[in-house]
């Protein structure tokens, strides 16, 4: 279906992506003062020209693109609010801003100017004119005596023919409500008019937005060729500034810190945000006021334009205030800013110093197998390759970085001493701040995370970098679903190598996730975009996504036989949509996933359908029931059977924490569990902490607490949730708690029945296995033998494999490097030094022998079972082995020897010549020159 450009779908982005700098560095781009406020300004490209409305000098500045001075003024009558050029190069429109409180409407004007010429016409419009933009004819001409300059005033759009000067009213409607003058107060121009108006990149569509008195506003957008205005009251928290940007087409316009648009309008945001090559280019001021402190940096942001994930902050001279333009040809941003006009060249950024790391987070575990100081490293580059200074600074005991300055390219070693971090027994988060005199961006910094448990703190941290929200996992498919919120991303996870398989685009802000009651998808709502992505789990592909009304946001789901039930903030509806975090209420609206489509229920029951915007749902495994919990401590309990909401009580004073429902209709939320009737019948253990995650396992379930005087966090194995003999153990980290903005938490889940479980925790997730706490026999080694053809002979460096029984409580491999010493809760030393591992199993261990060993030999492996007993075996100086993995159509086991000249392994239908050079994969080539750490 085609795309209409203007009816309107929204979606929200909330201002949290830049922060102000605390101090200045180097800035992109340049500023042009201007003696006066800048209103409005148009760019006339064939002419190489800025036209510049000086609202408070009452005059049009003539600025050169080319060296950026200004050429000359033309005086015109008082307050130019508005401008804009055609693009014949012929007028040049300028709207009066008469607004005054005598009422005056001879004040409200519109001056045309024939720029060839010279020669001007004033119209009078009566009410206030408060923007204009040139739009073609039917034909879509931008020349000739059929195009025409759109002119909104407070209460109509009204078309005015430049050549015959006739006026024609499109549409009228209730008033707009500009500032009215004189003011009391210094009031920047874009305060007083409240409205801005932009025209698409082919000018078929008019966007812009006003002031609607009353805390309101009016979005609108003009199409050209239906000769129609759509206009749409809202609300919004904060306040959409009146700053409008147009894709080419129409098709979406980002207003404030919102987008809008006839498709699904997924999150962008910025007060100027321009689009650009799949980018938009946008600025957070925040809170600071403008013009902001000359001690505060201003940035810009460089964001992807689908869902507006966070590319680079780019430091500019000044707060943009007003209306942004970019040249044609991408090369120069345009922009009203504090002092006048800034320019910023982001055609060629690449030619301005910026910084980029590789790696967001650093893990760093120490184990009991090695104490040694551990090393990590992170490369620092300049994206368009230049020598940019920089300096690394971190304020930790016990954590160095090497070297502290110098200049891109530059690789970073990171080293931690484990014995500095003997007082913790969970994963310290260390900031490592990133800073330069000359890259004109904000760098991210990196979080360096230092795992230091006790042996006998359970499972194996995976991580995974970035502000998570949520997890489910997926038996059925053996896989972990983690929703990555700062990336606006689906993580897909491997149950069994807990490898990361997949990454997906979600929206903006992504919070919570469900599954369809088939199971064939995955649900995922936003914060800030106003549809449910929708992933086909057999493919991993999105699928067509889940619109929701105007003005909701989804924030929890949860599946049950009869409906998919989702909470969606929203505002009054009495006052318009209504935009924005700080929206009033929510409610509950019922799925329908074959139609893509979300309707508001009319009730919950007896009870009316309004909740606080914080409420989640919780779907019972055997789909009977949805449990609905809000922090207030307002609880609800949806029956599928009876398709209503058939519970409801308020025992409690509040609520927090976990939230879990079972197919025994019991039901726990925090540390409190409650019957069918929802009514308190009982509380868990709080000895451990405060409940963080619960998933119910047929009566009982697992549980996942905070940090206690014990430790960082537990987990607990609970038969029934009236026992009190349950299985405690502390875990390697902490499970996440509840915070800002996640009020109820979802961090436990098995995942294989009878194998393992996954929690998410501080540096990404934690896998246990399902009997974490039960005895286990110390490891026992049955042999040590070369990795490539299973043979005994082994040397130095050279990859071995060692066989055996309880070597490991869970399967895992890894691609970090280095190489880690502890891998799934087990370590292994050869004659003390701790050895690097790829992969380990209950029978299996494929790691690599150190260096530095050889002659008599002895390994050993450490598990939470204990110690094993020593494996004497002897490492020669040399054992060459041929990798035997290779395969060729039926034959299998192959010695991996390669041709060079066709990259096939050497087989009877591909033999050796004379003169062939071949690739051969082993191990056991035992010591190098030059030596390797």
């Amino acid at each position: 279906m085609r795309w209409k450009p203007c009816p309107i779908s929204i979606a929200f982005a909330a201002a949290l992506l830049a922060g102000a700098a605390s101090v200045r560095a180097a800035a992109f781009g340049s500023v042009v003062p201007i003696g006066g406020h800048v209103s409005d300004f148009a760019l006339d490209e064939s002419r190489g020209i800025l036209y510049i409305a000086n609202f408070t000098a009452n005059r049009i500045e003539v600025m050169s693109t080319a060296d950026r001075s200004i050429r000359s003024s033309m005086n015109v009558p008082p307050q130019p609010g508005a401008v804009a050029v055609s693009r014949d190069g012929q007028y040049l429109i300028v709207a009066h801003y008469g607004n005054w409180a005598d009422g005056d409407p001879m004040r409200n004007l519109i001056t045309l100017i024939d720029l060839p010429s010279g020669a001007r016409q004033t119209f009078v419009t009566g009410e206030p004119p408060l923007g204009v933009a040139f739009v073609p004819d039917a034909s879509g001409n931008f020349s000739g005596p059929r195009y025409r300059a759109l002119i909104v005033t407070t209460t109509s759009f009204v078309l005015l023919n430049p050549v015959s000067g006739a006026m024609q009213v499109l549409t009228t409607f209730a008033d707009l409500s500009p500032q009215s003058l004189p003011l009391s107060a210094v009031t920047l121009p874009s305060k007083i008019l409240k409205t801005a108006v932009t025209a698409s990149g082919d000018g078929y569509a008019i966007w812009g937005i006003g002031d609607g008195g009353t805390g309101s506003q009016v979005v609108f957008c003009y199409d050209v060729r239906a000769s129609r205005v759509y206009a749409l009251p809202t609300q919004s928290a904060p306040p959409l500034l009146p700053r409008v940007s147009v894709n080419t087409d129409g098709t979406q316009a980002m207003i404030g810190y919102a987008m809008f648009g006839a498709n699904i309008a997924r999150i962008t945001g910025g007060l100027v945000p321009r689009f650009q090559n799949g980018v938009v280019l946008a600025q957070y001021p925040g809170a600071v006021a403008s013009p902001a402190p000359y001690t505060q940096a201003a940035t810009l942001s460089v964001m992807d334009a689908d869902n507006l994930t966070l590319r680079d902050r780019l430091m500019i001279p000044e707060n943009i205030v007003g209306r942004a333009s970019l040249s044609a040809d991408g090369k120069n941003l345009y922009a009203v800013s504090d002092s006048g006009i800034m320019v910023l060249p982001v055609g060629s950024l690449n030619q301005y110093a910026r910084l980029t790391v590789s790696q967001e987070d650093l893990f760093v575990q120490a184990n009991f197998c090695d104490r040694r100081v551990l090393t990590r490293t992170l490369t620092i580059t300049d994206p368009g390759g230049g020598n940019t200074d920089f300096t690394v600074a971190v304020d930790q005991p016990g954590v160095s970085v090497s070297p502290t300055s110098g200049v891109t390219p530059a690789t970073i070693q990171v080293r931690v001493d484990p014995n500095a971090f003997q007082a913790q027994t969970g994963s310290t988060s260390i900031p490592l701040v990133i800073s330069s005199r000359t890259a004109v961006n904000a760098p991210r910094g990196v979080r360096l995370l230092v795992s230091n448990p006790d042996p006998d703190q359970r499972g194996t941290v995976i991580p995974a970098s970035g502000r998570l929200t949520d997890m489910l996992t997926d038996p059925q498919r053996n896989r972990i679903y983690l929703l990555r919120q700062d990336k606006n991303q689906l993580l897909v996870y491997d149950g069994g190598s807990y490898g990361l398989i997949a990454t997906l685009r979600t929206a903006a802000t992504p919070n919570r996730l469900a599954f369809s009651i088939d199971r064939k998808y995955l649900l995922v709502g936003h914060d800030n975009a106003q549809a449910i992505y929708v992933f086909d789990l057999d493919s991993l592909q999105p699928a067509d996504p889940v619109l929701l009304p105007f003005g909701q946001y989804a924030r929890s789901m949860a599946e049950s036989n009869a409906a998919t039930l989702a909470v969606v903030r929203e505002g009054p509806g009495a006052a318009g949509p209504w935009i924005g975090a700080a929206a009033g209420a929510a409610s509950i609206d019922r799925i329908d996933l074959p139609a893509r489509q979300a309707s508001s229920l009319p009730t919950l029951g007896i009870w009316s359908n309004s909740v606080s915007a914080d409420a989640a749902l919780a779907p019972a495994p055997n789909g009977a029931s949805i449990l609905l919990a809000e922090p207030d401590g307002n609880v609800k309990l949806y029956s599928a059977s009876s398709d209503t909401f058939v519970a409801g009580r308020k025992d409690l004073p509040s609520l927090k924490g976990a939230i879990a429902a079972s197919s025994y209709e019991s039901y726990v939320i925090g540390n409190n569990v409650l019957n069918k009737a929802l009514v308190p019948v009982g509380t868990l253990d709080s000895s451990t902490g405060a409940t963080s995650g619960f998933a119910f396992v047929n009566q009982g379930g697992f549980r996942t607490t905070g940090a206690s005087s014990s430790g960082p966090g537990a987990i607990q194995n609970l038969a029934t949730l009236e026992t009190t003999a349950a299985k405690t153990a502390r875990m390697v980290e902490a499970p996440l708690m509840p915070g800002s903005g996640m009020i109820f938490t979802r961090t436990v889940a098995p995942l294989v029945p009878g194998a393992s479980v996954a929690a998410l925790t501080t540096s990404g997730f934690t896998v246990l296995s399902w009997n974490y706490d039960a005895a286990v026999a110390p490891p026992a080694i049955a042999s040590v033998v070369n990795a490539a053809d299973g043979t005994k002979p082994v040397a130095p460096g050279g990859l071995i494999s060692v066989y055996g029984q309880q070597m490991s409580p869970v399967n895992m491999a890894t691609r970090q490097m280095p190489l880690p010493t502890a891998l799934g809760e087990s370590c292994v030393t050869v004659n003390g030094t701790p050895v690097p591992l790829l992969f380990v199993s209950n029978q299996q261990i494929n790691a690599q022998l150190p260096f530095n060993v050889s002659g008599a030999a002895v390994l050993n492996i450490r598990t939470p079972g204990g110690t094993s007993d020593n494996y004497y075996f002897t490492v020669s100086s040399a054992a060459p082995s041929i990798f035997r993995s290779g395969a060729a159509g039926p034959l299998t086991g192959l010695a991996t020897v390669v041709r060079w000249n066709n990259g096939e392994l050497v087989t009877p239908a591909n033999p050796v010549h004379p003169n062939d050079i071949l690739v051969v994969y082993l191990t056991g080539m035992g010591v190098t020159t030059p030596e390797v750490d």
